[in-house]
């Protein structure tokens, strides 16, 4: 099992054979989750086709159908919390 080290930066440098299998670069982005009991988790992102994604999926939205849906969800807590009858 190779081992990595973390420098006085806080870096890890991966070993060479884990960056050579999984074709790593300079400047992978990874998102790091603390899973307690001394684990770590690294899952490498691609952060630009991510926000790509996000981006075509926000064009789509109907802001009008978005809008009255909320207006509805809203009117009906209203509702609920102030116990009124709906019209």
């Amino acid at each position: 099992m190779p081992l990595a080290k973390i420098d006085q930066r806080g870096r890890v440098q991966l070993p060479s054979c884990l960056r050579q299998k999984m074709k790593l670069k300079e400047g992978d982005e990874f998102v790091a989750e603390d899973l307690g009991e001394d684990t770590i988790v690294l899952k490498k992102i691609n952060l630009r086709a991510l926000l790509e994604d996000a981006i075509i999926k926000a064009k789509s939205v109907d802001l009008d159908k978005l809008e009255k849906e909320i207006e509805e969800e809203s009117n009906q807590l209203a509702r609920q919390k102030f116990k009124i009858s709906a019209r």
